[in-house]
């Protein structure tokens, strides 16, 4: 494991979820808490560009499958690693934007975040409102309503990752 993926693998301890990509549903997750953690301060050093299912890196992904990989053979280059006191924090802050959320509910709203706050992070669509959010969503065939991408945005800001609004 390199210094990426170890930072990876206490990341998602951090944010108390599996280092998992099986399915289609864990990757989406996977890649949409990590651009969470990092555009809320925790330091990664992944890049990520809309794709279908909006934000992606694959940098991500490849580390990802490479972790998991290590793992299921039963290596854990993270003992006796720690994240430094800040990211650590920020994690378990992040953590509760989705405590308590059902494991087939996750993938679909941490997708919800990710993508609202791309968008709203992208010059050329920062000063949308809610309406015209939901008509380039649905331009992905992402089927969010209104209200749905309200609150997400209320649940962004009220964690301090809605750009415009003193986010990290």
């Amino acid at each position: 494991m390199d210094r990426q993926q170890i930072g990876l693998k206490l990341t998602l301890d951090a944010l108390g979820l599996p280092a998992r990509v099986g399915t289609f549903s864990q990757r989406l997750a996977l890649q949409k808490a990590i651009y969470l953690a990092q555009v809320g301060g925790v330091q990664l050093g992944y890049q990520f560009h809309w794709y279908l299912r909006g934000p992606y890196s694959p940098g991500l992904t490849r580390d990802a499958f490479a972790l998991v990989a290590e793992l299921n053979q039963g290596a854990d280059d993270a003992d006796g690693w720690n994240l430094d006191a800040a990211s650590s924090q920020r994690a378990n802050d992040l953590r509760r934007l989705f405590d308590g959320v059902d494991a087939e509910e996750l993938p679909i709203k941490l997708e919800l975040l990710a993508s609202v706050h791309f968008l709203l992070q992208t010059r050329a669509w920062q000063n949308l409102d809610t309406a015209q959010l939901r008509a380039v969503l649905l331009r992905y065939e992402k089927n969010f309503s209104e209200e749905q991408i309200q609150h997400a945005v209320e649940e962004l800001t009220r964690h301090g990752l809605c750009p415009g609004s003193g986010s990290k």
